[in-house]
C-alpha cells in the first residue's frame, strides 16, 4: 500500500507539472506572438495524455529508478532504461493522440518535452549526487577503519 500512494503521489506531482508548464508556456507564447491569444484551457485530450504519461512516469520511476527498485541494475543502466522506456510512451502518445484535432498542441508537446526533461535532469541529478555522497562515505570509513 506504501508504494502504491507513494507511486501514486508521483504521478500527481508529474500531471500538475505538465498542466503549469503548459500554461506558462502558453502565456510566454502570448507574448511572444502578440497574434495568437491563448485562452488559459486545456482540451480534455491534453489532460487524458498527461494522465496516461503521469503514471507511466510513476510506474518506470518506481520500478528503475527509486531507492527501492526491484530492478537490481547499476544505476546507471536503469537511468539509461529509464530513459528509453519514457521516450519509447512519448513516442507512443505521439502516436494514438496525434490524429486528434486539437488547437495548441505544438504548444502542449513543448510543455510535455520540457517536464520530460527535468525529469530525465531530475534522474541524473541524483546519480551524480548519490556518487558524490558514496565517495565521501567511503572516505569516512576507510578513514575509520584505518584508527581501528
Amino acid at each position: 500500500m506504501r508504494e502504491v500512494l507513494a507511486a501514486k503521489t508521483l504521478a500527481a506531482m508529474v500531471f500538475a507539472g505538465f498542466m503549469c508548464a503548459y500554461i506558462v508556456a502558453g502565456y510566454l507564447y502570448a507574448l511572444v506572438f502578440p497574434r495568437a491569444a491563448f485562452n488559459f484551457t486545456v482540451p480534455f485530450i491534453f489532460v487524458l495524455e498527461g494522465v496516461v504519461l503521469s503514471v507511466v512516469v510513476a510506474a518506470l520511476w518506481r520500478l528503475l529508478i527509486s531507492d527501492d527498485a526491484p530492478v537490481k541494475w547499476r544505476f546507471s543502466a536503469r537511468l539509461i532504461l529509464f530513459a528509453l522506456l519514457l521516450a519509447a510512451a512519448l513516442v507512443a502518445c505521439v502516436l494514438v493522440f496525434f490524429p486528434f484535432p486539437t488547437y495548441w498542441a505544438k504548444l502542449w508537446w513543448i510543455a510535455i518535452g520540457c517536464v520530460t526533461a527535468g525529469i530525465g535532469a531530475l534522474a541524473v541529478i541524483g546519480e551524480i549526487y548519490s556518487r558524490v555522497t558514496g565517495k565521501r562515505y567511503t572516505e569516512v570509513l576507510r578513514k575509520y577503519q584505518a584508527n581501528l
